[in-house]
């Protein structure tokens, strides 16, 4: 069977037909239930906890901004609707579940002032001097762990750290404070040795077995950047968590099977070009906590309720406008750069770009927040390569760039890395770098003129 969750305590007075509707879901309070599904659009409805995603985003649509509580769609709720509505999609609804404990507690933990307060004194620091770096490693691993141990207590994945280097030495791995990248493969139908496990109904499915039509079920790999951005946090700048889910064994050729024993051996499960995701997604920790996702069929923007600790539909089938008046970019490493991308850039800081506007330059320094303003207001987010540092460009395509990208593209947006587009690079190592471009689809066609 597919990935799956406990199911939620059912109210007496929950008619029994409902049971099984909601038996895949994630533990949640009778309370939320009730406060998030309101009759005054549920009960138009036969059957309010059999609506479909598309009916969950009109409704938040519809009562978007009003003081009501029925204006709220839970995360979990709109998974089960979507899973209902493609099956095929249930192998994600676990994963993703896990994924919005995780962001929830990181959240809590970036909001804390215990935790990103520089409590180390110089006596604590034994291989480096600087506090900064101290603190955000203390930052980066305190996410990875908290991830990863959402990611194990589906008791289906099997959850590594990629090896910092592959052994080639063109390969640049993570910055010194970062713990690195986390990659979850799942266990689903597998034994120790990767082979998968013979259904009652047979491998294709059929028979008696009322779960022998998911023996199809695909076997996925994530990849996950517990914390990018760290580096911001002590200013109490925007962070955020970056992942990308791949079909695992699209990763491997003539059925070859992964030594889950071996951490290398798991990370080749996510070398794939970024047009072969399945799902994409980052959890943002600012003034608010937003975790934007798409699951191949548009973005869709869920926003943390401190009230209740639930994410809420507020941004269904996000769209990044045709054009923006914004550009962002380190222009500090600006006098490596091509000189046709200075001169493209010259031109909208004069006004000399088709819109005849100006343009204004944000930059935070955290790829997650100057992309996620890039899809709510528009514009284009820059990241190129140059002469001088970074040769390959400074984001890594894996489990950065790729997964934005793809959010990006499914709301509208276009991504190249300069030449060709961005989602059909094929990597060849997990920390692989690569220039990119990013935003909305008129600037992005200006740029590349």
């Amino acid at each position: 069977m597919a990935w799956s969750s406990p199911p939620i305590m059912v109210s007496p007075t929950r008619a029994t037909s409902t049971t099984a509707r909601i038996t895949g879901l994630s533990s949640t309070s009778e309370s939320v239930d009730e406060t998030y599904y309101s009759p005054s659009w549920g009960n138009r409805l036969e059957n309010p906890l059999g609506t479909t995603s598309e009916e969950l985003e009109v409704a938040a649509r519809n009562y978007g901004g009003s003081t009501a509580a029925a204006n709220k769609i839970t995360l979990t709720r709109w998974l089960s609707a979507k899973v209902q509505d493609y099956p095929e999609l249930r192998d994600m609804e676990s994963l993703h579940l896990s994924i919005q404990m995780a962001c929830k507690t990181i959240s809590n933990l970036i909001h804390s002032s215990s935790t990103t307060a520089n409590t180390a004194s110089p006596n604590d620091v034994t291989n480096n001097s600087n506090l900064r770096d101290n603190s955000m490693k203390r930052l980066d691993q305190i996410s990875k762990n908290v991830l990863q141990n959402a990611l194990r207590f589906t008791g289906r994945l099997r959850v590594v750290e990629a090896p910092r280097n592959s052994g080639n030495e063109n390969e640049e791995g993570p910055k010194t404070h970062q713990p690195g990248v986390t990659i979850a493969y799942a266990l689903d139908q597998y034994g120790k040795d990767g082979i998968r496990k013979k259904m009652a109904g047979g491998a294709s499915g059929g028979g008696d077995n009322p779960d022998a039509k998911w023996g199809n079920t695909r076997r996925l790999a994530a990849c996950f950047d517990p914390l990018d951005g760290s580096g911001n946090a002590d200013a109490a700048i925007c962070t955020g968590t970056v992942f990308g889910v791949f079909d695992a064994e699209a990763g491997f050729k003539g059925g070859e099977t992964p030594d889950l024993r071996d951490a290398a051996s798991l990370s080749r499960a996510v070398l794939q070009p970024g047009n072969k995701l399945l799902a994409a997604g980052y959890c943002l920790y600012s003034s608010t906590t937003m975790l934007v996702f798409t699951l191949g069929g548009g973005t869709h923007g869920f926003t943390l309720d401190q009230t209740i600790n639930e994410f809420v539909l507020t941004h269904p089938n996000m769209k990044v406008p045709k054009r923006g008046n914004i550009y962002s970019c380190n222009e500090a490493y600006s006098e490596g750069w091509d000189d046709n991308f200075k001169s493209y850039l010259k031109a909208l800081k004069t006004g000399k770009g088709e819109t005849g506007q100006r343009y204004t330059q944000r930059y935070v320094g955290s790829m997650v927040g100057d992309v996620h303003r890039t899809l709510m207001y528009g514009g284009i987010f820059c990241c190129p390569s140059d002469t001088e540092v970074h040769h390959k460009g400074n984001l890594q395509l894996v489990y950065k760039s790729a997964p934005m990208a793809y959010i990006l593209e499914h709301a509208g947006g276009k991504a190249t890395n300069g030449n060709v587009d961005l989602l059909s690079v094929q990597p060849d190592y997990v920390h692989e770098r690569s220039p990119c471009f990013m935003g909305s689809p008129d600037d992005m066609d200006e740029m590349m003129s």
